[in-house]
């Protein structure tokens, strides 16, 4: 848009930008008179506090008080919003604590559960290679000692009774 644009377009554009801006929440004090805390943490978000505070500061007390906006009403409106906003944040530390109580719970479980499974996996171990030893090769004969080896040697009574 330039700076000579007709005064139709600027107009419209001036009423889009308000009707587009975020409505600002009110608060008991802003009722009564139409403004409060939260209307002049708007206005002071848009001045250059950081640069010159103190005429600000004058600036905006004049503007208020040509509204017939009373500071003292807006500090209360303050005061308010300060002691709701620091019972809402006890309450969200108080969901916090909670939940790091149940994450806390949960850990321990799952400790529990990981120790057991562990066990269980031991002990399941071992009662397979006890199955694994019972299962291997039966020996050729099941009486007298085996002494066949590798060689071909035969067992004691089979050396004696063989040859005739």
């Amino acid at each position: 848009m330039s700076i000579f644009a007709k005064k139709q377009e600027w107009d419209h554009k001036v009423t889009n930008d308000v009707a587009a801006a975020p409505a600002a929440t009110t608060t008991t004090t802003a009722g009564r008179n139409g403004y409060g805390i939260a209307e002049a943490i708007q206005l002071m978000r848009g001045l250059p506090v950081d640069q010159n505070p103190e005429l600000v500061v004058r600036v905006v007390r004049a503007t208020l008080a040509s509204l017939n906006v009373k500071l003292a009403d807006i500090i209360e409106d303050a005061s308010k919003k300060q002691k709701t906003t620091q019972e809402r944040i006890t309450a969200e530390h108080g969901k916090v604590a909670e939940l790091e109580k149940q994450l806390a719970d949960h850990r321990k479980e799952i400790a529990a559960l990981e120790a057991d499974l562990k066990e269980t996996t031991k002990v399941k171990e071992r009662l397979q290679s006890a199955e694994k030893d019972a299962s291997g090769p039966t020996p050729l004969r099941a009486t007298g000692p085996h002494t066949a080896t590798l060689l071909g040697n035969k067992a004691p009574e089979e050396a004696t009774s063989g040859k005739d």
